[in-house]
């Protein structure tokens, strides 16, 4: 009997897409699994449809919660886990019929802790754009957590996000989910089971489909919550380069997009917090040199860091009006 795998789904107001996605789930080719959906509050019918899928399939759980954000429903689907594997899956995404089969076969037999896999975005207009994050050369494991923080921030070929990833359960015991923060917290949550993981495998097959309908967090214009995230990574970036200084750059580097992101939020909606937007002028200048010399990182993004880190307004004004003029 192969190991039973518990596939967990965050819900929160996705009922157009969520049948296809439980669907997915559902008919799997590997047979020993178990479906958790945790309804976070939702005020849309998910929270029924989770209901009809448990009161039809007896390996269905559904748990009902407040509206507590992704982190928490993550954490409350690995204390309900009977599985020794588990497996995220976005509310609006899908998977292929035979990604739980190959994902399970691949990580047995390597005996790794984590398998990764390929991925593809698809779009509003039905493009399909395949995603390659993994590493283009063939790659047998790591022992250590120092070559998986490089490929996550050097050469980004290990995604960040919850999905595309078959875990061995035991590798949640003890982490900081950080409930509190609703962006960014996959990206935490995945450097502390990385810590935890002994080897890590890839498999080149695309097997799960992620939907790009929504915003990303700088579109969706500026809130409290992108303050707390800032702060999060703010902390965790200075871990990192403590702990591995011989990757410093790649980093930084890595950060910088996320800094630039939330005062790009700020220019989509007016909303201007003037104590961040000191906080983050502080850190690039500190970091300027590095940033411009020797971060790989794109020529556009190091000038918009310049821009930001000495003249914030102009950055602001320049952006606000190129917004406005484009309508996005």
């Amino acid at each position: 009997m192969n190991d039973l795998i518990s596939v967990i789904i965050p819900v929160y107001n996705a009922e157009t897409y969520l049948d296809k996605c439980i669907q997915s789930v559902l008919r799997q080719t590997y047979a020993n699994l178990e479906l958790i959906l945790i309804d976070d509050g939702s005020t849309d019918a998910s929270g029924k449809i989770c209901d009809r899928y448990a009161s039809q399939h007896g390996n269905v759980h559904v748990i009902h919660n407040k509206n507590q954000g992704p982190a928490a429903s993550r954490k409350c689907g690995i204390g309900m886990a009977q599985g020794d594997l588990v497996m995220f899956v976005d509310a609006d995404d899908w998977i292929s019929g035979n990604m739980l089969t190959l994902m399970e076969a691949e990580l047995s037999s390597s005996g790794a802790d984590i398998v990764f896999c390929t991925y593809e975005d698809v779009y509003k207009n039905g493009k399909i754009v395949e995603q390659n994050p993994l590493p283009q050369k063939d790659v047998t494991g790591w022992t250590a957590f120092a070559q998986s923080v490089y490929e996550v921030h050097g050469t980004r070929s290990l995604s960040t996000g919850p999905w595309a990833k078959l875990y061995r359960k035991k590798l949640f015991e003890n982490i900081d989910f950080r409930e509190h923060i609703t962006i960014g917290e996959d990206y935490t949550m995945l450097l502390q089971v990385l810590r935890n993981a002994a080897s890590v495998r890839v498999l080149k097959a695309t097997l799960y489909h992620r939907r790009m309908f929504g915003g990303n967090i700088s579109r969706s214009g500026y809130t409290e919550r992108h303050k707390q995230a800032l702060d999060n990574y703010m902390q965790v970036r200075d871990g990192l380069i403590r702990a591995f200084p011989q990757y410093r750059l790649e980093i930084l580097g890595y950060h910088i997009e996320y800094e630039m992101a939330v005062i790009t939020a700020m220019c989509r909606n007016g909303n201007f917090d003037r104590p961040v937007i000191k906080k983050l002028c502080r850190d690039l200048r500190q970091n300027m040199r590095e940033i411009l010399v020797k971060c790989r990182i794109p020529v556009y993004m190091k000038l918009c860091a310049a821009m930001i880190a000495y003249t914030p307004w102009i950055f602001i004004l320049l952006f606000r009006l190129l917004h406005l003029m484009a309508g996005r």
